[in-house]
């Protein structure tokens, strides 16, 4: 018979808490597209559909409107309801992120991905993964896996901009520099849209930390040119 002590017990695992229910309308029907009424309903127990229809138009809203702390009232009750469903996981990951709860956002933005196949939210998982410490290698690896024409070429310079600011972050300005160069060099017909403009600044900043002052005022003075206010761009220009 073995003389050695039993092995200690394991702690039981704490019992998640319900996600309270958010308050719903009665007698309302859900207006979502039918091809995500059809997801949700794939998702969630039959019985709970509308509730959740409706958890989800209300809280997609409310992230319309700004507000992702009160969106997350609906849209965490709706994710408790149908984890895998992708549209829900994405829109409470958009709530989570615009809420500045990058851990949280980035747990459901990975679900959304893995779910629909899609990678046309990569920019802001990379940009969780930046906000949460992680390497810019790590966060290179979903803005690689990002081509404009399937993701758009806004959603694509954006995941380039997360991850040139990770390189400028780890004091390589002039790696981040490099990956900025293509979509720089790749100038789109049409005024610049809010998106070139925050290119055109990360890129000033990078061009500045690299000693290359030259570049950073003529990239200053082109968002100026477009938008006087834009960010700190004035004071930038004059310290310059």
């Amino acid at each position: 018979m073995s003389n050695r002590p039993p092995p200690p017990r394991r702690p039981a695992r704490p019992k998640r808490e319900d996600v309270p229910e958010p308050p719903l309308p009665d007698g309302v029907e859900p207006d979502l597209p039918r091809d995500v009424y059809r997801e949700i309903r794939q998702h969630v127990h039959k019985a709970d559909t509308r509730k959740v229809a409706l958890a989800l138009e209300e809280g997609t809203q409310l992230v319309e409107d700004g507000e992702p702390e009160a969106a997350l009232r609906f849209l965490a009750w709706a994710a408790d309801k149908a984890p895998r469903s992708a549209v829900i996981r994405e829109t409470a990951g958009i709530a989570r992120y615009q809420a500045e709860d990058y851990r949280g956002a980035l747990t459901d933005l990975q679900a959304y991905r893995r779910f629909s196949g899609s990678q046309d939210q990569n920019h802001l998982i990379a940009d969780c993964l930046r906000a949460t410490g992680r390497p810019p290698a790590k966060v290179a690896e979903y803005v690689r896996q990002m081509q404009p024409e399937e993701v758009g070429r806004d959603r694509w310079i954006e995941g380039l901009i997360v991850w040139a600011s990770a390189l400028g972050d780890a004091g390589d300005a002039s790696a981040g520099r490099a990956v900025l160069r293509a979509a720089l060099d790749q100038r789109e017909p049409g005024p610049p849209a809010d998106h070139h403009l925050r290119l055109w600044y990360v890129a000033a900043d990078l061009a500045e930390r690299d000693g290359d002052t030259a570049a950073a005022k003529e990239l200053f003075d082109a968002i100026a040119a477009e938008d006087a206010d834009f960010f700190d761009v004035k004071q930038r220009l004059a310290q310059l």
